[in-house]
């Protein structure tokens, strides 16, 4: 073998040797850089995302809220009790030529309990017991004092206007469903910054991939730079090839501080979305461990379409919203009819009190319904005493103008749900096809971009060989070393692209939750 061959693959050899130490101990340097360091894997960084991300936790109190509204709609049947007390007295002039005394004095002292309830069919019942003691001072009141009990029994059944249980039950189903709605809106949520966090920690592994790169190419020229120094001065090459290599150095330098400032700039963003504040702070530097991996997956869109239509919470979302939807308009036209009560009612009464004798008319007489307080409510268990009646109520409102247009706005609203629901069906197949259209186009990325960096390192390879021989310039190893970077930074995108890729199906699909084991 030629002599001069020799020694420029050894020095070749040397050189990369070299490079791979020094980019070893640059690496172990970034991670003890004097601040401390948080190692995250993809999942570990979706656990702290869930667990102190912000938007999540104002989300997850809104079914707390929602659920206070179905236990209000229900309280409306709930048992209702009253109780009311009250003394007075009057002492009023009387014109009747038979009063005695002239001018009357009475005193009432009245207690009343009761229980009201509103049931789902429409019927309202109220139950009361109503007590009163009076003492007057007329001679013709033959108990004094007089003790009246007085047990109500009233019910009122709607038969046309707010009739049935499904009208008086309306506002509890849609509270439920708005439940069901907040629900759905906290998974959309879910989904929302489980992508975005997963999304940005790929970020960050490209960024850091990316860096490394540039710092790699950074060397390369450096080294480059070395070389032609040494040529030059021991005449072998022009100055000028120096003061191309020193440009070249300086422009790499700048392409490291870009790509550093990405870094640092995609880790406050990944930061933020975490909440870091949670962990120790800003100052906390973050390390992620995962590595993109290029596992071709086989996509079915007719099975992905049907996958989206039921997983994804926004499409779950527009129907229940459509139920609710509905619901008003039964209601509405329930509303239309007029209000045509039954009305039945049932009062047992009783009485008693200490007895007097009452002269009138030359003659005396005394109440047969004498005895203490309790005696009253015997004579009121009795049923003897009782008072019912049962009657209809009709109310028909001229014109009714507010109930139909209150009808016809409902059923617009339906109709408007029904089509925006057909929207969104097209928006998620429009969604999924491009999803799956970017994993297709992102794997043939990823094929292409490794033949391309392959190439461009056989390419650099060759030509350094004929830079050593003096067959070529220092520009054209350093063109050849500009397109190697370039090549590995489109292999690095095209393959954290395909993972994003993957992502963003599991997204329009409703499924990254499952996908993660994460149940909100």
């Amino acid at each position: 073998m030629n002599k001069k061959l020799i020694f420029v693959l050894t020095l070749f050899t040397v050189h990369c040797s070299l490079l791979t130490v020094s980019w070893a101990a640059a690496t172990r340097e970034e991670k003890i850089e004097g601040k401390n360091a948080l190692f995250l894997s993809l999942k570990e960084t979706v656990a702290l995302t869930l667990k102190n991300n912000l938007e999540i936790s104002i989300e997850r109190i809104n079914p707390k809220i929602t659920e206070t509204e179905i236990t209000r709609s229900e309280a409306e049947f709930d048992y209702s009790f009253n109780a009311s007390t009250s003394i007075g007295k009057n002492r009023i002039p009387s014109a009747s030529a038979f009063a005695s005394p002239p001018e009357a004095e009475n005193e009432v002292f009245s207690v009343s309990t009761g229980i009201k309830k509103r049931a789902s069919a429409g019927t309202n019942y109220q139950l009361s017991l109503d007590t009163q003691r009076t003492m007057s001072n007329s001679k013709f009141q033959g108990l004094k004092p007089q003790y009246t009990s007085n047990l109500n029994l009233s019910v009122t059944q709607n038969l046309l206007k707010d009739f049935g249980v499904d009208v008086n039950t309306a506002k509890i189903k849609i509270a439920s469903n708005n439940r069901d709605i907040s629900i759905n809106q906290l998974k959309s949520k879910g989904i929302v910054i489980i992508s975005q966090v997963e999304e940005i920690y790929w970020d960050m592994v490209f960024a850091i991939e990316d860096l490394k790169v540039k710092r790699e190419s950074l060397k390369l020229a450096q080294d480059l730079e070395k070389r032609i120094r040494i040529q030059v001065e021991v005449g072998t090459m022009a100055p000028l090839e120096i003061t191309q290599a020193q440009a070249e150095v300086a422009v790499r330098e700048e392409d490291v501080i870009i790509s550093q400032n990405r870094v640092e700039s995609t880790e406050d963003r990944l930061k933020k979305i975490i909440n870091i504040e949670e962990k120790g702070g800003w100052d906390l530097a973050i390390v992620p461990i995962d590595t993109p991996k290029m596992m071709a997956e086989e996509i079915i869109l007719e099975e992905s379409m049907k996958t989206a239509l039921e997983n994804r919470p926004e499409y779950s979302q527009a129907k229940t919203d459509l139920k609710n939807k509905n619901i008003q308009v039964e209601y509405k036209k329930n509303q239309l009819y007029p209000a045509l009560d039954l009305i039945g009612s049932l009062k047992l009464n009783g009485i008693s009190g200490d007895a007097e004798d009452v002269a009138f008319s030359g003659s005396v007489s005394r109440s047969g319904y004498g005895g203490d307080y309790f005696k009253s409510y015997d004579r009121l268990v009795s049923g003897n005493y009782y008072d019912w009646s049962v009657g209809l109520s009709l109310q028909i409102p001229f014109g009714n103008r507010a109930a139909n247009s209150s009808y016809t706005a409902a059923k617009l609203d339906a109709e408007k749900g029904i089509k925006s629901l057909k929207n969104l069906e097209h928006q998620i197949s429009v969604e999924v096809r491009e999803a799956v259209r970017l994993i297709d186009t992102n794997k043939k990325r990823v094929d292409t971009t490794a033949v391309s960096r392959r190439l461009a390192e056989e390419k650099l390879s060759a030509e350094e060989k004929k830079f050593a021989v003096g067959m070529s310039t220092s520009f054209n190893v350093l063109e050849y070393q500009r397109d190697l970077v370039a090549a590995k930074t489109r292999e690095i995108s095209a393959i954290i692209d395909y993972n994003k890729s993957l992502l963003s199906l599991d997204k329009v699909k409703g499924t990254i939750l499952e996908k993660n084991n994460i149940e909100l």
